[in-house]
């Protein structure tokens, strides 16, 4: 996928070291440390650490309205029966500042990163899971296009949530 991608407000690029603090402050909101579940880390140390690998993942990407870090996509490739990555279907998780929810601001940041990665033709599908109780996060992989699978249970916090997919190609 071709980065940055530019939308009308924003600039979606790859996160690097640099962006650490700012993606620490992200993070360490107790609504997004909660819904990442960050929350279950209660080393701060391991945080440290667990932010820096998601940094150095090739596929993490920050989302910047005018110059400032207000949320992340992150894509991991899923892992297939055998154990291995399959590179041709990822995971997506995302969060987004509250301070700029319901203002259309990560259905304009996925609209971006959906289009550009239709356009470099390497990825199929992307799979989202999504907390039940989380509407307008349902909402949002609803709106630029998923569709859903099945609803399990979270064997981590017991809660119950929705597998989503979106086919690419």
């Amino acid at each position: 996928m071709k980065l940055p991608i530019k939308t009308e407000r924003l600039v979606i690029t790859k996160l690097a070291l640099n962006d650490l603090p700012a993606y620490e402050a992200l993070i360490s909101i107790p609504v997004i440390a909660e819904g990442a579940g960050f929350n279950l880390v209660s080393n701060q140390k391991m945080l440290g650490e667990i932010a820096k690998r998601q940094l150095a993942h090739p596929n993490s990407v920050g989302i910047w309205l005018d110059h400032q870090l207000v949320g992340a996509i992150l894509l991991y490739e899923r892992i297939e029966q055998t154990g291995e990555p399959d590179t041709h279907n990822l995971e997506l998780s995302y969060f987004l500042h509250p301070d700029f929810w319901n203002q259309g601001l990560m259905t304009e940041a996925m609209s971006g990163l959906i289009e550009a990665l239709k356009r470099d033709h390497t990825v199929q599908s992307l799979s989202a899971e999504v907390f039940i109780d989380n509407l307008p996060s349902k909402g949002l992989i609803q709106k630029v296009g998923f569709q859903e699978l099945a609803t399990v249970t979270d064997p981590l916090v017991g809660k119950e949530k929705v597998l989503y997919q979106l086919k690419l190609q």
